[in-house]
């Protein structure tokens, strides 16, 4: 009996032994884990504090804003302005610029509740912001809309560096309504999502031995324009 009695109680020793290693291998390998996905929240964090704006590569668009000019907008014109001024009403003309549209991702502040990190594959939990900034690149030119060629009298308005600079800055709207246009067209949403990606993955593993992947779908922007409006 006490032989039995001696038996059991060895056997229920060994039974909490590997109860015990268990417990212990599994609370481990949990703090392991743990320290390894904390370490990747801080690595992320990082390299995105370096960088507080990062232009999506391939994202930006190619496009032209036209502004037309009528009497309304010229009313309160400078005086110096009348001659062209009264030149372009008459001729129904319009000013053609030149504008390229960038997309600027937001990553200042962002925070580990900001995103998410699993089987090294990072999302976010919170909207990141996408500024759309527009802006002229190139020689505006002024463009006849329903009287015909342009004379001499607006080919000296185009010869003038003040005028054109003055009907530019008075254009400011039309590069405004380009960056709304953009920024809410569907398939540009879907390419810009793609591109961030990219963009973000080249910064996360740029010179590191970490290979995080970035998902990005069109819900997880959140697209501003940040072009002053006339």
């Amino acid at each position: 009996m006490k032989t039995f009695g001696k038996a059991l109680a060895n056997k229920i020793a060994t039974v909490i032994v590997l109860l015990l290693v268990i417990v212990g291998g599994y609370t481990w390998l949990q703090q392991k884990k743990s320290k390894e996905i904390e370490a990747e929240y801080s690595y992320v964090i990082k390299r995105f504090s370096k960088k507080s704006e990062l232009v999506v590569a391939d994202a930006d668009v190619q496009t032209t804003a036209n502004k037309k000019f009528s009497a309304d907008l010229t009313k309160d014109w400078p005086k110096w302005t009348k001659t062209f001024s009264d030149i372009l009403v008459s001729r129904k003309v319009v000013l053609e610029i030149p504008v390229k549209t960038e997309f600027k991702l937001q990553l200042e502040g962002i925070s580990n509740e900001d995103i998410k990190i699993e089987d090294k594959v990072l999302t976010f939990t919170k909207p990141l912001v996408v500024n759309v900034d527009s802006q002229q690149e190139g020689q505006a030119e002024i463009k006849a809309t329903s009287s015909g060629l342009i004379d001499k009298a607006v080919d000296l308005v185009t010869g003038s560096k003040k005028s054109m600079e003055f009907l530019e800055e008075k254009s400011q709207d039309a590069i405004y309504n380009t960056s709304e246009e953009v920024m809410n067209n569907a398939e540009r949403q879907e390419k810009v999502a793609g591109y961030a990606e990219e963009a973000l993955e080249n910064l996360l593993n740029l010179n590191s031995e970490e290979k995080i992947s970035v998902k990005i779908d069109t819900a997880d922007l959140r697209f501003e324009n940040v072009d002053p409006k006339q």
